[in-house]
């Protein structure tokens, strides 16, 4: 029988996916659950010692011996302690070394509770890995454990290979015995790039994500042709990838997924999602895909374990340029054909045409259709990036948002550092007060900027906030959450040397935009004033027209 504590479970269930066949036990009491369990399991030959300094090179005896990984279990406080020295001597002989520590509950530790101490990341760089198998206690806890436990034994069984050190709490009571059989966990791999055609087969209802994509060169006309024969793809707008061949509003049709009955997202649902490119902007489509019963399989040039889905299975490490070389040349006859197409989708309105009343989701839509060729546009969280991915960019336009972590900090010293390095286009950045007034100084350069163009969407405050769903507030929170202000850009840009202008109406800002749009000796900055109540009442307009 096995413990009650679902982590302790899942930590042993993945040992025997990866195919862990030896582990050193150490005695105490905080580790009797992970002991009794791997005593149970017949694929696992256990070996008993008392010291857990003999304990760690024992195991160390045992990988040399045998050429595989070898686990160590000691039980919580200072026994961890004792596998320092041989933490070091597997660390610089690059040895497979799993230490898999029980822990007391995080709340007592610090508290002159016995046998506790801070843990996890004890053996800083000497260890590959350093994660915690937190307990469980709903959905995402249990997604969360297997997610670490899979990226402690990838690293493990992976080459370069060091110790890694897999901690796991384990609160009171845990003298429970009372599962007989542990739960099915599988195994994340990673798998190479030649492997992808016959991976792929076994699959009949593939979605393709075009992620953010600062970097790379984005798929050629030709590259998205033949993505399209062999998949159904989705592109975001930072992928710099959209076309015809591909579903580019995957946030408009997630999100009309996610109002439908189960039938319909049954419906349609890929068995395996691939993700190329960086972070993916839509909410709704991370949404919808963790709640498909799918596999996902992720290319990243660190071989890094990004589970945005909560259902990896497989990573492949290759840079963007030689991904996309592979997937555009996949043996078509081994491919099922593309499930989902751009007309199963197709809005009910063009959001690019679509009437809307003044506001910030208005302008947007008159800017981003005049962008000239060859133009970048920069945009700022949190709204901005958000609003602008409902419509279409003109042809040659790049567009770049600082999406690593999505802070409102940056955005606009970002667009003046990329227009100074790149002085012969013009570089247009759409940008909200709040991420504006936070990064003000960006403005504030000796530097010529005279490519620059700044599109502020000033509103007095944050909307966005207020447009979360299921989100009330009182007047009194609502000031603390939104940051109202009454603050204008225009002095501090002619300061700096900025034509600045403030619109306050759909025609003014129409008869600024011709000459906004043309090179200039000097940057420029029209500061659009609207309200909040008319942006939130304009997304609410079209995301139900597109719908």
């Amino acid at each position: 029988m096995f413990s009650a504590k679902e982590n302790v479970q899942m930590t042993l269930a993945l040992l025997r996916a990866y195919g862990i066949r030896q582990a050193v036990l150490c005695p105490g009491s905080r580790d009797i659950p992970l002991i009794q369990g791997l005593a149970q399991c017949p694929e696992i030959t256990c070996h008993a010692f008392t010291d857990e300094r003999s304990a760690g090179f024992a195991a160390i005896g045992i990988i040399t011996q045998l050429h595989e990984p070898c686990a160590v279990v000691v039980t919580s406080g200072s026994a961890l302690l004792n596998l320092h020295p041989a933490v070091g001597e597997a660390f610089y002989r690059h040895l497979p070394l799993l230490i898999l520590s029980a822990d007391r509950a995080p709340a007592w530790i610090d508290q002159n509770d016995g046998q506790t101490l801070p843990q996890p990341r004890v053996f800083k760089r000497l260890v590959k890995y350093s994660g915690i198998a937190y307990e469980i206690k709903d959905t995402e806890d249990r997604w969360h454990c297997r997610r670490v436990v899979n990226e402690a034994l990838l690293a493990l069984t992976c080459p370069p290979y060091a110790p890694v050190h897999l901690n796991i709490p384990i609160s009171d009571p845990f003298f429970d015995f009372n599962v007989s059989k542990l739960p099915s966990a599988a195994r994340m791999e990673y798998i190479s790039l030649s492997k992808l055609d016959r991976l792929l087969a076994d699959y009949h209802r593939i979605l393709l994500i075009l992620a953010q994509n600062d970097y790379a060169q984005p798929p050629s006309r030709e590259e998205q042709s033949a993505l399209a024969q062999r998949f159904s793809v989705a592109a975001e707008q930072l992928s710099n990838a959209q076309s015809t061949y591909f579903i580019n509003l995957p946030e408009v049709f997630a999100a009309k997924l996610l109002q439908s009955n189960d039938a319909k997202q049954e419906h349609f649902a890929p068995d395996l999602v691939i993700t190329l490119g960086g972070q993916i902007l839509s909410k709704s489509l991370k949404r919808y895909l963790r709640r498909c019963r799918c596999d996902h399989l992720d290319i990243n040039a660190e071989g890094a374990v990004n589970d945005v889905f909560m259902h990896l299975r497989y990573i492949v490490q290759a840079d963007y340029h030689m991904a996309l070389q592979t997937l555009c040349t996949l043996p078509r006859k081994n491919l099922s054909k593309p499930y989902l197409t751009p007309a199963d989708v197709k809005p009910k309105a063009d959001p690019n045409t679509l009437p809307l009343p003044y506001s910030q989701l208005s302008l947007l839509q008159l800017l981003i259709a005049k962008l000239p060729k060859d133009s970048v546009l920069h945009l700022a969280n949190s709204s901005t990036v958000r609003y602008a991915a409902y419509f279409a960019l003109p042809p040659r336009v790049r567009v770049v948002a600082n999406r690593g972590v999505n802070g409102i900090e940056g955005s606009l010293s970002s667009a003046v550092g990329a227009a100074l390095a790149d002085p012969t286009r013009l570089h247009f950045i759409c940008i909200g007060d709040l991420s504006f007034f936070y990064d003000l100084n960006a403005l504030w350069t000796r530097s010529t900027l005279r490519n620059l163009r700044v599109v502020l969407f000033n509103n007095c405050g944050g909307e966005i906030f207020a447009a979360l769903p299921g989100l009330s507030l009182d007047d009194r929170s609502a000031r603390f959450v939104t940051a109202p202000h009454y603050t204008s850009a225009v002095s501090w840009a002619i300061s700096c040397g900025f034509n600045a202008v403030q619109i306050q109406d759909e025609a003014a800002f129409t008869q600024a935009l011709p000459a906004f749009l043309q090179e200039s000796d000097t940057p420029q900055l029209l500061e659009i004033l609207t309200a909040q109540e008319s942006d939130l009442a304009a997304l609410q307009l079209l995301k139900a027209a597109l719908q």
